[in-house]
């Protein structure tokens, strides 16, 4: 069983935690600020500027292998919405929002949706407003828009630009 005492603090030990927070602040202020401003400045700019990913699993073999690191740019998602076919994009998960995927667009709105294999079946669909279709490169193992359907532009969170790891295959993606 335990037991909730009440915490009483006395003036006296309020007074201390005051002198003792104005001695830090005193000796630490400086690098204090400069630290909240440099924590400030790089949040700012891995939301909104450039961004460090690291890819994982086989969907986009042979582009990107498993632990590349790539380095990608919110400006095009974020700003302007100005992606194009081809470009290679990481999204979050329409079903794991916590999770992102990197694979490239290969459709964008109202450019024709691939139908099912069935001939019977076949209709003419279009992605819509708003929409992108993405698939990895690895076309047997990779989960994308032939399972989860047109992806939302709104889930789109960066664009890659380049791979900065491994230092043997640094470049731009193409």
């Amino acid at each position: 069983m335990h037991l909730l005492l009440p915490i009483r603090i006395s003036m006296l030990h309020l007074s201390y935690l005051v002198v003792m927070w104005s001695t830090l602040i005193n000796k630490f202020g400086v690098a204090f600020k400069y630290s909240i401003f440099g924590y400030c400045s790089l949040h700012c700019i891995s939301e909104y500027l450039l961004d460090i990913t690291r890819c994982t699993g086989p969907s986009m073999q042979p582009t990107i292998y498993h632990n590349d690191i790539m380095l990608t740019e919110h400006v095009s998602t974020h700003f302007f919405h100005n992606i194009h076919r081809n470009d290679i994009v990481v999204l979050r998960s329409p079903y794991e929002p916590n999770k992102l995927m990197c694979k490239r667009v290969v459709r964008i709105a109202y450019d024709e949706m691939p139908s099912t294999s069935w001939p019977f079946l076949r209709q003419t669909q279009f992605v819509p407003k708003g929409h992108v279709w993405v698939e990895g490169d690895n076309q047997t193992n990779s989960k994308d828009s032939k399972d989860l359907g047109p992806i939302p532009v709104g889930l789109l969170r960066s664009r890659v630009v380049c791979r900065i790891w491994p230092r043997d295959r640094i470049g731009f993606i193409l």
